[in-house]
């Protein structure tokens, strides 16, 4: 079959979130689809701002066709939209001007998908939140599939967004919890679905001692927690900043630094135990895992964390927000982490898993075995396939 995977931006360089799920999921159903990416010229979205040339091109052997967005986002007009339209009361022309103005807004693709509809046997749309699949999946909606790594925030209680989820012919969700969230604030409990994830794969040689060596100047002999992934505000870094700074005040004789590796979107405080070595290697990612004492995972707005996923896969536990009911999940189901709500819940349960060489063992050894189970590539390849076809007869009949 020939399968087109929409998605708002992709590259080597996106290194999480829907983006990275959908170049995963590509690179792995390539074995049984002839796939392209339909996606933007665009690299960061905050601006959508054009920075690869448009037209086909390939990434890791996979043919991804870009399309030009025709007016990068002023983000500081888009704040003050956001502000008003998710406070609510709008209307749906203010929701569908707010979804114009978060983009990207890319008349060349959807003119192509409008043009091509029957090209491809199916179109997998990865994440709900933007105009690409907002405004596309419907010109193909009798040959789609939505992956819509959704959560709760505030943009999912938009009106505009209740039709939309019952157009595709299957939803793939990462999470239980996704599952849950997404039937009962849109009654999708009819539509074919799927709990699939990701599949979690480690270099082939991972080396905590390499990278303790690298780095020993900066850590001074101290122990880390590590935090990989997106530095922003929405991803809870704000408040693990001030919690860890608070821990250090109130715990001076631990000695335990705040590793953070990742894009930077907001800044970060200076404090001699908060230690930012930027965008990493793959390589270097997992040597920092297991390099640390334990994972941090501070945001409250998840649909699924592949960043516990790898660290279980090194056998090492997480810390994690429990306002996040993902994540609250992922550590139940798993028996591979703890959670917190609070500073207190955060010293107390770090303060264990620090003093406790023993649990954050049984912790890691549990997470995985978890991930052993149920993420490998083997069993997330027939799980779409399976989806794939079933609603391929469900077309026919």
């Amino acid at each position: 079959m020939k399968v087109a995977f929409v998605v708002q931006r992709y590259g080597l360089e996106v290194t999480g979130g829907a983006e990275l799920l959908c170049r995963q999921v590509a690179e792995h159903m390539a074995k049984y689809w002839d796939i392209e990416i339909l996606t933007t010229c665009a690299i960061d979205y905050m601006t959508w701002q054009d920075e690869y040339p448009p037209g086909p091109t390939a990434v890791n052997d996979i043919c991804v066709r870009r399309f030009p967005v025709d007016k990068p986002r002023d983000v500081k007009a888009f704040n003050r939209l956001s502000a008003s339209v998710l406070a609510g009361g709008g209307g749906k022309d203010a929701e569908l001007n707010w979804m114009q103005a978060q983009g990207p807004s890319s008349p060349a693709l959807l003119d192509y998908l409008q043009q091509h509809k029957y090209t491809y046997d199916f179109y997998i749309f990865f994440t709900y939140l933007y105009a690409s699949t907002f405004f596309g999946l419907p010109l193909v909606a009798d040959r789609s599939l939505l992956v819509p790594t959704a959560h709760d925030e505030p943009p999912i209680y938009l009106d505009i967004f209740n039709e939309l989820f019952h157009l595709p012919q299957a939803l793939i969700f990462s999470t239980p919890e996704e599952q849950s969230f997404v039937n009962h604030r849109f009654g999708t409990m009819a539509l074919p679905q799927e709990v699939i994830g990701i599949g979690v794969e480690k270099p082939s040689e991972v080396n905590a001692a390499r990278f303790l060596k690298r780095y020993h100047d900066q850590l001074e002999g101290d122990d880390f927690v590590l935090y990989a992934g997106r530095i922003d505000v929405s991803k809870g870094c704000q408040q693990l900043f001030s919690h860890f700074m608070r821990f250090r005040e109130d715990c001076p004789d631990y000695g335990l630094k705040l590793l953070l590796i990742g894009s930077k979107a907001m800044e970060i405080p200076t404090h001699p135990d908060i230690l930012y070595l930027g965008f990493v290697s793959e390589q270097e990612k997992f040597d920092a895992i297991a390099a640390s004492q334990l994972v941090i995972l501070p945001s409250p707005y998840e649909s699924l964390s592949i960043v516990a996923l790898e660290a279980w896969q090194l056998a090492k536990p997480v810390l994690a927000s429990g306002r996040c009911a993902v994540l609250q999940g992922q550590c139940i189901r798993s028996n591979g982490g703890l959670w917190y709500e609070n500073y207190a819940e955060f010293r107390a349960t770090l303060s264990l898993l620090l003093q406790q060489v023993n649990i954050r063992e049984r912790l890691g050894t549990s997470g995985n075995h978890f991930v052993k189970r149920f993420y490998t590539w083997d069993r997330i390849k027939s799980q779409y396939l399976h989806l794939v076809y079933r609603a391929l007869q469900l077309r026919h009949d």
